[in-house]
């Protein structure tokens, strides 16, 4: 039996993800604040909202592939690559068109190119295999190296889900794409543990797939001791010389946290209005995460953002220029992946079909 989100885990979810989109455009902007801001610079929340995104990825893709009757590692991959690539190449060619055309900035490289296109970029291939050259950030959009290991946790996870009902042909597939997919998630598991994460967010989604539905008082008192965890673990690390967000322990208080924030939206009544403002926001939030470093560092070329009022302005021009990119291309992923099943996935089944007839 599917387990459906309710309409308040829905917002909730929606609203989490709007929120950590805004976060980390808001924390980039606020870096060259004068005096230092507590928020972005002191306390770089950006990089705990990236954790969130890791944590909302793992556990969204892990509900999809326990939901869904009948799905494949095709059409999984076709799915997967559709989210991705539909509004990655457009924010690669904002990237060169700002910092490359604009700003005057050395240009990347083919092999720069080429390792983003594969989403090699911040993988360890090079750090880890003497004579692999480095691939350096395309540009100087920074966040695009979340993106590679976001594509290489899908194929690893999918390999992993899907096994054991794979086709000879899907099987192919995933060997030639296991071995760098072991490495990065292996990489960033053992030695950078926002992998982990990403399996926390999975791991949650089947907690909450197969465990019986629970109200929100039996949720209260354990959220309330995670909420405690995350302050305590916050005044410690405050003590080193960097806060550092992406300590385990922060992780994983943060990610038990929102699945116990997710529980405890269960029956949550939540009015229209925030309803339509937490959708638009989970709408844009892609779009705003992949284009708002380019688009920041140019508005910053133009006016002094050291101080506040300034820097709100550049959120908002962000935003808006955000909105503009995910009006324009955020459902297009959509239509990719239709097509693409249409050509790839559908001609498959139906000479399976044709063979299996000939067989009886």
């Amino acid at each position: 039996m599917i387990k459906n989100l309710t309409s308040g885990q829905s917002v909730t979810l929606n609203a989490i993800r709007a929120l950590a989109a805004f976060s980390v455009l808001v924390g980039h902007t606020f870096v060259d604040v004068v005096p230092k801001s507590w928020f972005g610079q002191i306390m770089p929340f950006q990089s705990l909202a990236v954790v969130v995104f890791f944590w909302l990825s793992g556990f969204l893709i892990a509900y999809q592939c326990l939901s869904k009757a009948n799905y494949s590692f095709g059409e999984y991959m076709i799915d997967r690559f559709s989210r991705i690539y539909v509004l990655y190449v457009p924010a690669m060619i904002i990237s060169y068109l700002v910092f490359i055309v604009l700003l005057g900035r050395v240009p990347p490289t083919v092999w720069d190119f080429v390792g983003h296109v594969l989403q090699l970029q911040h993988t360890p291939f090079s750090r880890m295999i003497e004579g692999i050259p480095p691939i350096k950030v395309y540009g100087g959009n920074s966040v695009l190296w979340t993106i590679a290991i976001e594509w290489w946790l899908y194929v690893f996870f999918g390999i992993a889900f899907f096994w054991q009902s794979m086709s000879t042909l899907e099987r192919a597939l995933a060997l030639l794409l296991a071995g760098p997919a072991i490495l990065v998630v292996g990489y960033f598991t053992v030695w950078e543990s926002v992998a982990w994460e990403w399996f926390l967010g999975a791991a949650c989604a089947a907690i909450y797939f197969y465990a019986p539905q629970i109200s929100w008082k039996q949720v209260v008192i354990p959220l309330f001791a995670v909420v405690a965890g995350i302050l305590w673990r916050f005044q410690r690390l405050s003590l080193a010389s960097h806060m550092n967000m992406y300590d385990l322990q922060l992780m994983i208080l943060v990610g038990v946290g929102l699945m116990l924030v997710l529980l405890a939206s269960t029956n949550l009544r939540i009015p229209s209005a925030v309803r339509w403002v937490a959708a638009k926001g989970a709408f844009v939030s892609y779009a705003m995460y992949l284009t708002h470093e380019p688009i920041r560092v140019l508005i910053a070329n133009y006016i002094s953002v050291t101080n506040v009022s300034n820097v709100w302005l550049s959120v908002f021009l962000c935003t808006l220029f955000a909105a503009f990119c995910a009006w324009l291309l955020e459902d297009k992923h959509l239509n990719l992946r239709a097509w693409l099943k249409r050509k790839l996935i559908a001609p498959r089944r139906e000479l399976l079909k044709v063979q299996a007839s000939k067989l009886t």
